[in-house]
């Protein structure tokens, strides 16, 4: 059994950063990445985007190249997939073996949500995760017209922008009436249902997927109101889940993910998370969190690098993310999921709007589009120094 002073579980955006800045702050002896996955770790934002639509290819969405980890002495243990961990013992139990470690990052990601629908695994159905998916979903659509995408989130909204810029006709399905229905923010989801509509997507909300049919390969897909749409192509994007089903027995505190505090420590010694799959301490909030969004990743995977090399490093930033689709850049600055009242000023239509969003009379987030790096930094320390609705003058879309 090999023992490795840092073993890194996943093989996303968090542990390629995690390795880069361990290293950088001084972190000593031999790395191991293990990962199921079969290809070096990637950026994620492209397989909905620029990858899916053939205008980047395998290698352009890689964070560093093989020599990188080479040089790194990071012993890539690829294909190898964690079963179990047995703390008191310091071993992760994978398919392949064991491997004992000194220091553990779990940068295990998220997994997609499904349907339990009729016909849910019919070829031609897809969930959108990993590079092999989105691999998958660029060759269908290469051999088919139509396409349904269900979910107007993240994943679902860019994935119906990608398929229409590919020449297919798509027709997109949303249980919510609002579209990114996690924005809490109406405004933006008429302007996206008429920016989506001007070029050729079919809008559908309020409506759930009852059954994918076909033979063997996808050909149509019923909506619970009856509807139906010929489809060669579906893309289901629900919802993501933490990764966490290799855990049973480990002792980790979960809810919702990992539980860690601000420097990315478990419940348990010498265990650390960071990425989608860790339930963070956001000193800013004064609560837990857990953010699926590149930003995030690549933040933390930074900042626990530089802890497990003995480094300082916490968690103290305002949260960021975005989404482009259409040419329209939508970012997202600190946390609209605890909101009691919001402010719209400017127009989503004229490119030039942000929304704040208050709670107890405080600014807790933006979202917002057409703003320049002045006015980015500027709500960023109004989210950080929770600025009262008064001071939001300062500001002017």
């Amino acid at each position: 059994m090999n023992t490795f002073e840092l073993v890194i579980v996943g093989g996303g955006l968090t542990s390629a950063r995690a390795i880069k800045e361990y290293r950088a702050a001084g972190g000593e002896g031999q790395i191991a990445l293990l990962t199921r996955e079969r290809s070096l770790p990637y950026h994620r934002p492209p397989l909905s985007k620029r990858y899916l639509r053939g205008e980047a290819e395998r290698s352009d969405v890689f964070v560093e190249p093989h020599a990188f980890y080479e040089a790194h002495g990071v012993e890539l243990l690829l294909g190898n997939e964690v079963t179990g961990l047995e703390t008191r013992h310091h071993e992760v139990v994978t398919n392949a073996g064991r491997h004992r470690y000194r220091k553990l990052l779990l940068a295990t990601g998220a997994v997609p949500r499904t349907l339990d629908v009729e016909g849910a695994d019919l070829a031609g159905v897809f969930s959108l995760r990993s590079l092999e998916d989105a691999t998958a979903i660029r060759e269908a659509a290469a051999r088919t017209r139509d396409a349904v995408v269900v979910g107007s989130g993240f994943v679902g909204m860019e994935v119906a922008a990608s398929l229409t810029q590919l020449g297919l006709d798509v027709t997109l399905v949303s249980r919510d009436v609002d579209l990114f229905a996690q924005l809490r923010s109406p405004e933006i989801s008429e302007h996206l249902v008429n920016l989506y509509r001007r070029h050729g997507v079919e809008i559908i909300r309020g409506d759930e997927v009852r059954a994918f049919h076909g033979r063997t390969q996808l050909d149509t897909v019923e909506l619970h109101t009856g509807r139906l749409f010929g489809a060669g192509l579906a893309v289901v994007g629900v919802g993501v889940r933490p990764a966490l089903s290799f855990l049973d027995g480990s002792g980790l505190a979960i809810d919702d993910g990992i539980l860690v505090d601000d420097r990315f420590r478990t419940s348990v010694p010498d265990v650390y998370a960071a990425g989608d799959v860790a339930g963070f301490f956001d000193p800013l909030f004064g609560r837990h969190r857990r953010i699926e969004h590149w930003s995030n990743a690549s933040y933390q995977g930074g900042e626990v690098g530089k802890i497990l090399a003995g480094a300082d490093g916490r968690y103290a930033t305002v949260s960021t993310f975005f989404t482009e689709s259409f040419g329209l850049t939508l970012k997202v600055f600190g946390d609209l999921s605890h909101h009691d009242d919001r402010l719209t000023r400017g127009s989503f239509a004229d490119g030039d709007a942000i929304v704040y969003y208050f709670d107890r009379g405080r600014l807790v987030g933006t979202l917002h589009t057409g703003q320049d790096e002045t006015t980015e930094q500027t709500l960023k320390e109004l989210i950080r120094t929770g600025a009262e609705a008064g001071r939001i003058g300062l500001v002017a879309a």
